[in-house]
């Protein structure tokens, strides 16, 4: 099966089932491809990441926290994408930023998009100028919050998409709920450091 593929960390956050991004691409209409960076940074000599958090509107991911990032543009590969991407939404710079790595590969099914999550370093330390057409506001983050077994939490969830309430894990993050693919995304870093849910 196509989803052994993924990690047993990612599928701790599904929030509900989903294909993989292989069998996504096997979809018709065909998938849209998107890219996202989770950055890291040094704030006051504390590692960070940043969060976008979408504004209200007609979008499918109004009001939900995500990385910066978007769909890929005709003849951009994905890491071109997901620079782009942060350079429109929060302002950061190709040249500010190096990528280190990159996370599985996920698949949205409201919005039918497969992601390629990157994770790049940004230095000098940013300061950030948010797209105020994208961004409602931004979320600067503490890696070691991360990484306390506390942070994961458990509740019902609405996905307007759907019309329908699930039961999901989902990570607080200074009182708001980051779940679905972000979290996904966010579970499979943790275990770069050892930690399961």
């Amino acid at each position: 099966d196509e989803r052994d593929n993924e990690t047993p960390a990612i599928n701790a956050l599904l929030g509900y089932p989903r294909s993989s991004a292989a069998e996504a691409r096997k979809m018709h209409p065909p998938v849209k491809e998107s890219a996202v960076l989770m950055s890291l940074f040094l704030r006051n000599g504390v590692w960070h990441t940043v969060f976008m958090l979408r504004p209200d509107g007609a979008s499918i991911h109004s009001n939900q926290i995500s990385f910066p990032g978007g769909k890929m543009e005709k003849d951009e590969n994905a890491m071109q994408a997901a620079l782009r991407e942060a350079n429109e939404e929060i302002g950061v710079k190709e040249n500010q930023l190096k990528i280190i790595g990159k996370l599985s590969e996920l698949y949205i099914p409201p919005s039918h998009f497969v992601v390629q999550p990157f994770i790049g370093i940004i230095d000098p330390e940013p300061v950030f100028t948010p797209n105020q057409k994208e961004v409602h506001s931004l979320i600067e983050f503490p890696i070691s919050s991360f990484l306390r077994h506390s942070i994961v939490l458990e509740k019902e969830i609405f996905i307007p998409t759907f019309n329908r309430t699930i039961r999901a894990k989902y990570f607080d993050v200074n009182g708001m709920t980051l779940w679905g693919a972000t979290a996904m995304m966010i579970q499979e870093f943790r275990t770069l450091f050892a930690f399961e849910t």
